[in-house]
């Protein structure tokens, strides 16, 4: 008998302990965490964040909401990414041109200007590339191993319009007929304003001022379209355009 006393002795007690515990039992009106609404939980958060300092706010915020800043961040970035993603889509190279052996460090105006040249002055979609990576050997005959490996991989991918090169090496390069015929291209009076030429699969003109924006020091500056050009017309344009500068 004293030993069930004793039980319900140590029941009682602790039921007691537990009820100290939680306020909300000896206070009806203060509610478990978990049966508060989100409204209620907003204005308890708010409470406590009041009676922080700048530190401890900053150090509370990190510890509860980390996962929600990186949520917020994490969207951001790929809303940014998206739309990166598309304007760049947009954009459409409209002349991609190879100056081999350039000394060139800023391609940017000379681009421009090709730009400009070809009537996409005002288009922010449309670009022009040159590509200054392709190199000789000394004797400007044949590309170095490199630019050899460079020069197969743009052409076969398409992406060369013009080359401009030193004599030496087209008429290397010619062996394999890679360059499509300017004469028919250009139509024989535009052809034949730049000179005797040896054949018509090349233009070789001297033009300081050329040379100069391109960063070349080979003279006559010799100039080419591949079979595999995407966009000939507009290279034509620009061909054309060197006729008006002699």
């Amino acid at each position: 008998m004293a030993d069930k006393n004793q039980d319900k002795n140590q029941s009682k007690n602790r039921a007691e302990q537990a009820e100290e515990h939680d306020e909300s039992v000896l206070n009806p009106e203060i509610k478990n965490e978990s049966d508060l609404s989100k409204k209620e939980r907003r204005l308890i958060e708010k409470e406590k964040l009041k009676g922080m300092g700048p530190k401890k706010k900053l150090e509370y915020i990190w510890m509860y909401y980390k996962p929600a800043i990186f949520g917020v961040i994490a969207v951001i970035a790929l809303i940014f990414g998206i739309k990166d993603y598309y304007e760049q889509s947009k954009i459409k190279t409209v002349l991609s041109m190879t100056v081999v052996n350039s000394m060139a460090n800023d391609t940017e105006t000379p681009e421009q200007k090709i730009k400009e040249t070809l009537g996409y002055k005002d288009d922010p979609y449309s670009k022009v590339e040159i590509g200054v990576n392709l190199t000789t050997d000394s004797e400007m005959a044949e590309f170095d191993y490199n630019a050899q490996m460079a020069y197969v991989a743009q052409i076969q991918a398409g992406s060369i319009d013009i080359m401009v090169m030193p004599e030496k090496l087209y008429q290397t390069l010619k062996k394999n007929e890679p360059f499509a015929d300017l004469k028919e291209l250009m139509g024989e009076e535009a052809f034949e304003k730049f000179g005797m030429q040896t054949d018509t699969t090349h233009i070789s003109i001297t033009e300081s001022e050329l040379e100069q924006e391109l960063g070349v020091i080979y003279d006559p500056v010799c100039i080419a379209v591949p079979y595999s050009a995407p966009n000939q017309e507009n290279a034509v344009k620009w061909i054309k355009s060197l006729d008006n500068r002699k």
